[in-house]
């Protein structure tokens, strides 16, 4: 449980107070800013490293005893991406209560919006590392794997800074990444009270993602989030079906 906090924490303690009195960002302070990002990355490591249990199950036994248990293999990937999505939930409203000793302006109906959300994510993430753990054999692999997949994506989608202030170059994988839209939600959530404060061209620049010509809504991204979640349900099914 320590260890699962440990990183945010850090990371939130070391960028909000190094950087912030080095990072201007327009109508909101960079520790208020980073703060819902800090939470999305705390569901992203959680979520994707909750995979690494098919790979240990496989090690020991114990995912073979579940394979031949008179229960579909279909229920037996849900019932693992559900369990990392609760765990992830769990460790990102946990992660809240540390926002006042942070100084941090953070509600209780605020935390209750992102409760839906944070599962929806974590879904997703959870998805994608079952869809890895299910077609690996060692747990190095799988860390190996899902380091090369995590850090380049959770710095490319917006937990640092907005997105729509990155290099042109850029852009294409940003626009790509699954988990930007991810991001986006949950910090248009997390500076609601700030966003009020701003003018609404100052507002979008912190939380719009601009893709193909078109700002997303957050309905749009909620969309991108849930067709990606049904996409890695659909590998990781077939990934539990195929393991042995």
């Amino acid at each position: 449980v320590i260890s699962a906090f440990m990183m945010p924490i850090v990371m939130l303690i070391l960028f909000g107070e190094g950087l912030g009195g080095i990072i201007e960002l327009p109508g909101v302070s960079y520790r208020q800013f980073i703060f819902p990002g800090m939470v999305a990355m705390i569901v992203l490591m959680n979520s994707i490293f909750a995979g690494v249990t098919i790979v240990t199950d496989r090690q020991f036994g114990f995912l073979r005893e579940i394979l031949v248990a008179p229960v579909s293999r279909t229920a037996v990937a849900v019932a693992k991406i559900s369990g990392g999505a609760t765990i992830a939930l769990i460790n990102g409203v946990v992660l809240f209560a540390f926002a006042p000793l942070m100084g941090i302006d953070i509600s209780f109906l605020m935390v209750v919006k992102m409760m839906g959300l944070i599962l929806l994510v974590g879904f997703m993430l959870t998805g994608i590392g079952v869809s890895i753990g299910s077609r690996l054999r060692t747990p190095e692999s799988f860390q190996m794997l899902s380091q090369a997949i995590i850090f380049p994506a959770m710095f490319l989608s917006g937990v640092f800074f907005p997105v729509n202030n990155t290099a042109k170059w850029l852009d294409f994988f940003v626009q790509f990444n699954p988990i930007t839209y991810a991001v986006a939600p949950i910090r248009e959530i997390g500076l609601a009270n700030e966003l009020e404060k701003v003018p609404p061209e100052v507002a979008a620049s912190l939380i719009n993602i601009e893709a193909f010509g078109h700002t997303f809504t957050i309905l749009e991204e909620l969309g991108v989030v849930v067709a990606f979640a049904l996409l890695m349900l659909w590998f990781a099914v077939r990934g539990v079906r195929n393991a042995s």
